[in-house]
């Protein structure tokens, strides 16, 4: 027997991830009954979840501060600047 839901999404993510999807040749309902599958099976989140640590979070705020950050144009820039 099977149910009829609705869930509210990111437009931005169900787009990109239709795009992803069809390319399996798999519908958006294909996919999340995959991953309900999934889930039903290993009875967990068929992925890692996790809390971004203390040294990500401060990484982000100098990005959002645009704070002790560097932008290379080039890749060789980058590995100009490190010596490499």
């Amino acid at each position: 027997m099977k149910i009829q839901t609705s869930v509210r999404v990111d437009n931005t993510f169900y787009n990109e991830a239709k795009e992803v999807f069809s390319k399996f040749g798999l519908s958006f309902g294909d996919a999340v009954n995959i991953f309900l599958a999934k889930v039903s099976m290993e009875k967990t989140i068929p992925f890692e979840l996790s809390i971004p640590s203390k040294e990500l979070e401060s990484r982000k705020k100098n990005l959002d501060d645009d704070k002790n950050t560097q932008v290379y144009k080039t890749s060789n820039e980058l590995f100009e600047d490190l010596g490499i």
